[in-house]
Parts: C-alpha cells; sequence; structure tokens
C-alpha cells in the first residue's frame, strides 16, 4: 500500500476515535453533590458562621431590646466594651434611678451565653449582686430565654429559645470581648 493511504486510514481512524470520545463523554451523566453534602443543620435551616466587632453587636442589641422589651417596665440599653456593661433607669420610691450593671460573658457548650454579674450599682450606691438580681426576677418582665439565677450571680441567654420573627436563631461560638472576638453561628430557614 502507497504510503498517502497508510497515513489517510490513521487520520480517519484518530478522527473516529475523537468523536467516538466525545459522544461517550457527553452521554455520561455529569457527578451531582449528593443531598448528604449540603450542610443543613437545625431541621430546615442553613447555618452562617458571622463574625462581628463590639460596636456592630452593641448597635445590633439595643436595636433588638427597643423592639422587643417593655421598655416602659425597665429602660436600659447595652454597651460592648471589655465587659457587657447594662445602663438602665429603675423605679425606686418613685422616682428614677440610674443603674449600672457589669458582666463578664462566656459561651456554654450548648452555644447559649451565660453572664457573671461582677458589679451592680444604682446611683453611685454598689448593692449586693444577688438581691438585686432576685429583685428583678420577681418584679421585672423578662424575656423568656433570659434566666436569672440570683444565688450564683449569673444571667443565662438562651439562644437555642430564641428565634426572631423571620425565623432567624443563633448559637454562640466565640464572646471574647478584649479580643474584639464575636462569633456567632446563624440559622437561617430554608423557604
Amino acid at each position: 500500500m502507497r504510503r498517502w493511504k497508510i497515513s489517510f486510514l490513521v487520520l480517519a481512524g484518530i478522527n473516529v476515535l475523537f468523536l467516538l470520545f466525545v459522544t461517550v463523554s457527553s452521554l455520561i451523566p455529569t457527578e451531582k453533590p449528593s443531598a448528604q453534602n449540603t450542610k443543613v443543620s437545625k431541621e430546615g435551616t442553613v447555618p452562617f458562621l458571622i463574625k462581628t466587632q463590639k460596636s456592630d453587636l452593641t448597635h445590633l442589641v439595643n436595636h433588638y431590646l427597643k423592639q422587643e422589651t417593655d421598655q416602659q417596665n425597665l429602660q436600659y440599653r447595652v454597651e460592648f466594651e471589655d465587659k457587657v456593661n447594662v445602663y438602665g433607669v429603675v423605679k425606686a420610691f418613685n422616682k428614677d434611678i440610674d443603674m449600672k450593671l457589669i458582666l463578664e460573658p462566656k459561651v456554654k457548650s450548648d452555644g447559649n451565653v451565660q453572664l457573671l454579674v461582677n458589679e451592680l450599682s444604682i446611683g453611685q450606691l454598689k448593692l449586693p449582686v444577688s438581691y438585686v438580681l432576685k429583685y428583678m426576677n420577681t418584679y421585672y418582665d423578662l424575656p423568656k430565654y433570659v434566666v436569672i439565677d440570683p444565688n450564683k450571680k449569673m444571667i443565662d441567654i438562651y439562644l437555642d429559645q430564641l428565634t426572631l420573627k423571620s425565623g432567624l436563631s443563633a448559637r454562640a461560638e466565640s464572646f471574647n470581648l478584649e479580643k474584639d472576638d464575636i462569633t456567632f453561628t446563624l440559622y437561617v430557614p430554608l423557604p
């Protein structure tokens, strides 16, 4: 056989193999991620890791407190500095008296936040923490996700019981105010 015939047959064979490869490759289905690979937790929600700063968290918490709490009964605002500082006004002896509460936050293993009460003062007078916490627990209408333990001088914020109107919920991951390291997992509901 002549040389050009052999070259033609080799080239035709390469073309046939290429067409066969393209046809077979196009018929093989693409690999789809399985439903198991999609990370969904807390039934019907998708988690997002959110890192924030003290100033932003201060703004968010105070906005939420205005909307969700009875500010006529107990007026207060929160400032995140090296500690959590709560400033408010309490009614005593038919007068409004300034109050200051200094708290130290800690993230519990279940993602809720525990606040140790370091100091509580009304006006310039420092009060026994357990006594005032007992009074607040008895006479103020606190949200159900806020639980005060006067004996341990602790306030627990149960984020797992707090669901916003939009269905969002959260879990604390880190809460180090000195390093400005505040991280939450935000759970966004699926439609």
